[in-house]
């Protein structure tokens, strides 16, 4: 399993190539024009000449007012040339793949406050999101997503609507915070869990839905290569790739917290897990049938510390006392 900054690493490479080949045909195009009109050619060598020379006047000091008179008469000189030729200046410019970000992959959005913040351009999306859907998971839960999920999901139990709607617009905007779902099963945890997992994918983002107890073995497998002292082997090395996974994707979902064998490796991992991830700023989703009492009873001490502290309890049981 490849790290996500490798991934991104290979994204961001797609990219510089489309810039250099804008750039390239740029050049041809630029270098087409001019041999189709040598008086543009003579200009344009004269601006670069006059240009060069201000740069290394500039460089020695000395006064640049008649070469600048110079260098405005030949660009306004080239202006008319073009004119006449009915050729535009936005023919001489790159035509980057993607215009709205010019094939940066970042764009500029103004939020609901007013602030300005840089995120993914929808061609960078495109480009992460089959990996990402690929590598979180959600294919093992089909048609669990917003888009097939609605507020009529908990007609049985009307009060959770806002709950659904308020994290559905916070998995969008890729703001979600630590939550704890806990409820009786059938209750609609993991498929909001799930659904959230399948937006940040979609939008790019790397997230993991996985169970509890396959945590379990991958650390207990994890475990068993620190204390070997032989070369891990390829299965080995996947292993420790997974263990890094689980620290550095952007969104983890743990499902069914509870259920797994209880050990007192299990608490450690758990508790460095978690721990890990809340430094680093990485967003997690618990999902359990155990309330707040019953997971302090199974999970005493720090985990259970750092889960009340850390995360959102989110209630499908019983009515929400307030929005997330």
């Amino acid at each position: 399993m490849r790290r996500t900054n490798s991934i991104y690493s290979d994204v961001r490479n797609i990219l510089e190539n489309r810039r250099i080949r804008s750039q390239i045909l740029q050049e041809q195009k630029k270098e087409l024009i001019l041999k189709e009109h040598p008086q543009l050619q003579k200009i344009e060598d004269q601006i670069a000449e006059i240009s060069g020379q201000i740069l290394l006047n500039s460089l020695d000091g000395k006064n640049n007012d008649d070469l600048s008179a110079e260098l405005r008469k030949l660009q306004r000189k080239r202006e008319d040339i073009l004119m006449d030729c009915g050729i535009s200046t936005d023919d001489f410019l790159a035509e980057p793949y993607c215009k709205k970000c010019g094939d940066t992959g970042y764009v500029r959005v103004t939020g609901k406050d007013g602030t300005e913040t840089e995120t993914f351009c929808e061609c960078m999306r495109s480009l992460l999101a089959p990996v990402m859907i690929s590598r979180s998971g959600v294919d093992r839960y089909p048609g669990y997503s917003f888009e097939k999920g609605t507020e009529d999901f908990f007609s049985h139990n009307p009060s959770m609507k806002e709950y659904y709607t308020t994290i559905r617009d916070l998995a969008r905007e890729e703001a979600i915070p630590n939550m704890y779902f806990c409820g009786k099963p059938q209750e609609g945890k993991t498929f909001i869990a799930v659904s959230v997992a399948r937006q940040y994918a979609v939008q790019g983002r790397s997230s993991l839905v996985i169970r509890m107890a396959e945590v379990q073995e991958i650390y207990m497998e994890y475990r068993r290569i620190l204390q070997s002292f032989y070369t891990p082997s390829q299965k080995e090395v996947d292993i420790e790739e997974r263990v890094h996974y689980l620290l550095d994707v952007d969104l983890l979902v743990l499902d069914d917290l509870g259920v797994e064998p209880h050990t007192q490796n299990t608490e450690t991992d758990l508790l460095n897990l978690l721990e890990k991830r809340i430094l680093s700023g990485k967003s997690t989703i618990i999902t359990s049938n155990f309330d707040f009492d019953q997971i302090k009873q199974h999970y005493m001490g720090r985990v259970f510390e750092r889960i009340q502290r850390s995360f959102k309890r989110v209630p499908f049981s019983e009515p929400p006392k307030e929005v997330i």
